[in-house]
């Protein structure tokens, strides 16, 4: 019947989700920010020096980029779905 009140069982439930999800959104765009802030401080490193960088020097750093672009577009997804959920 559509004039039932909600069960108190249920209502719980999708808060406690929903603040776990808050959560894990927060963790994970700590997490990101910290490697932000590295990737911030290697580059700025690397803006200083004299030396060019070795080959597998260049890879890592292309390697760790992508990850964290990556990372990044996993976030904003997490973001609109919570957004829209």
């Amino acid at each position: 019947m559509p004039d039932d009140p909600p069960n108190p069982i249920e209502a719980p439930s999708m808060t406690c989700k929903c603040n776990e999800q808050w959560v894990e959104l927060c963790d994970d765009f700590v997490d990101l920010e910290g490697e932000c802030a590295l990737l911030c401080e290697l580059l700025t490193s690397l803006g200083q020096r004299d030396l060019p960088l070795d080959a597998a020097a260049k890879r890592g750093i292309e390697r760790f980029s992508n990850q964290l672009k990556t990372r990044m577009t996993v976030f904003k997804q997490q973001l609109y779905k919570l957004r829209d959920g």
